[in-house]
């Protein structure tokens, strides 16, 4: 009796074209999925630290002028002016006594500049100009003072050296700023500790 042994032969079965191409499918539908995840994650956290940043430096600069204003003092060869877009007045800066301005330029930037007790009196444009804040759309400042016919405590938008001879109450500033196609603003009130804001002349003679 003859034994013959069958070989069994087994058979790799391989993947289909059509599997490949719905695998394929698959994997670029999942990358894609993760990918506009991970790019919408990364697009929140730039705007959530370039408004966290704009914000912070707001609030460095509003404390740097607040800190100014109130360490002025009345001095008749600087004196306290101001105007809707443009405020200045005496300082110590740097252990000099300064005259400090801030105010918008042609460019929509808010600036600050410090003279000297000797830049004041030099023609031209004189001191130290530094850039504060970018992409600023509109500045206004407004200024209280004691409205001696009255008694009241009223805001003017300009503080002239004609009509006071002192420095006022307060000084209201606000910032407006673009974001996202819209405008935001932002208001501040800076009372001065010297400031008695008396008006000088009454308006009208």
């Amino acid at each position: 009796m003859i034994n013959r042994n069958k070989n069994k032969i087994k058979f790799i079965q391989g993947f289909t074209l059509i599997e490949l191409i719905i695998s394929g499918a698959i994997i670029f539908l999942v990358s894609l999925t993760v990918y506009s995840v991970l790019a919408g994650g990364i697009n929140v956290w730039k705007r959530a630290s370039q408004a966290s940043s704009k914000g912070h430096d707001l609030r460095l600069v509003l404390e740097k002028l607040s800190a100014e204003l109130r360490n002025t003092f009345k001095i008749s060869s600087i004196p306290f002016e101001g105007t809707k877009d443009v405020i200045a007045f005496a300082s110590v800066i740097d252990k000099q006594v300064s005259r400090v301005s801030y105010f918008l330029n042609d460019d929509g930037i808010f600036c600050r500049r410090v003279q000297n007790y000797a830049e004041i009196f030099k023609k031209g444009e004189s001191g130290k100009y530094y850039l504060l804040l970018p992409v600023v759309m509109g500045l206004e400042f407004s200024y209280c003072y004691l409205d001696n016919a009255t008694g009241d405590y009223k805001w003017k938008d300009e503080w002239v050296k004609g009509e006071q001879d002192t420095i006022p109450q307060a000084v209201n500033i606000e910032l407006v700023f673009k974001k996202d196609s819209q405008e935001s603003k932002f208001t501040k009130t800076i009372f001065i500790p010297i400031g008695t804001g008396e008006q000088k002349i009454e308006f009208g003679q």
